[in-house]
């Protein structure tokens, strides 16, 4: 009878891990980031493609603002990022709200947080993307990627998420036309 009552409280411990191990693999998960949310939050998108490493008098970057008034688009020469040229978009609420879905849908919000502190070594015959998402100047989302593929922080669809940006400046490629990447 002892042996039984025994393995009945064995047999009871077990039951308690198992429900223990099972509820807690089945912790709530973080709810997924919301993008869409700062259509309207005064918060901007920003692409910087930085070219190849070349030298400075022929180095050239290409950054894409985008926000719920406004994109302004820019080329700028050298590592010191010197404004070649500067245009400026009208953009609204509406178009900026579905940008951020697009964006969204590309995977936008997907990176890894880790910082390797010099990206400017990666690719060096290919471009460097830098995705953020910035409030008030400061970094909400910052993310790097490149064109030669597995390198960064990123983890949306590069190649995506580059096009929907540069869609967000008409006559793009006319502009881009001497930038040499």
């Amino acid at each position: 009878m002892r042996f039984f009552t025994g393995f009945l409280i064995f047999l009871g411990l077990i039951v308690l891990l198992f429900v223990i191990i099972l509820k807690h693999g089945n912790a709530p998960k973080t709810a997924p980031f919301n993008l869409a949310s700062y259509s309207n939050s005064g918060a901007v998108t920003q692409l910087l493609i930085d070219g190849p490493i070349n030298a400075n008098i022929a180095h050239r970057q290409v950054r894409i603002t985008v926000g719920a008034t406004g994109t302004n688009f820019q080329i700028l020469a050298g590592y010191e990022g010197h404004v070649l040229v500067s245009r400026n978009i009208d953009n609204n609420e509406t178009s900026y709200s579905s940008f951020l879905q697009a964006l969204a849908v590309a995977g936008f919000p997907n990176g890894i947080k880790e910082q390797i502190p010099n990206k400017q070594g990666y690719c060096p015959e290919g471009e460097r993307y830098t995705f953020q998402l910035l409030e008030n100047d400061s970094a909400i989302l910052n993310w790097w990627a490149t064109s030669c593929g597995g390198q960064g922080t990123y983890r949306g669809n590069t190649a995506g998420t580059v096009q929907l940006f540069e869609d967000q400046v008409p006559a793009y490629d006319d502009l881009t036309n001497d930038v040499g990447f």
